[in-house]
């Protein structure tokens, strides 16, 4: 009976959590889908403000993430009163690759603003 019970357990906790997947990566396609052309032409004009030099027929990837934060922004989660702490827990990004190795730069395009800035790594 405790195997049985165990096994039943075991499927609940599948389910929900296949459930939650799907429901997610569901939302994060969503959210690329919408707002794909308006990152890149934002990010597009955050590169030419910044020199970057990009091809003429440059597209945005194909391996947008939606992140939620800013994680270069240096606020602690307690620090609730700083002007930053929204962007910084909150904002939702969409990030993506401008170009590659070997001076990587990436794009965090800012959803709730419209925003794009570039991040060099």
């Amino acid at each position: 009976m405790r195997v049985f019970v165990f096994v039943l357990l075991l499927l609940v906790a599948t389910k929900v959590g296949m459930q939650q997947y799907l429901v997610s990566t569901a939302k994060d396609e969503i959210i690329i889908t919408a707002f794909r052309e308006r990152a890149a032409s934002a990010c597009r004009e955050a590169a030419r403000t910044s020199r970057l030099e990009l091809p003429p027929s440059w597209l945005p990837p194909r391996d947008m993430r939606v992140v939620v934060g800013k994680s270069t922004l240096d606020v602690a989660l307690w620090q609730i009163d700083s002007v930053l702490w929204e962007k910084r827990y909150k904002t939702p990004y969409l990030v993506f690759p401008m170009r590659a190795a070997p001076n990587p730069v990436y794009c965090q395009f800012n959803i709730a603003h419209g925003g794009a800035s570039l991040i060099r790594l």
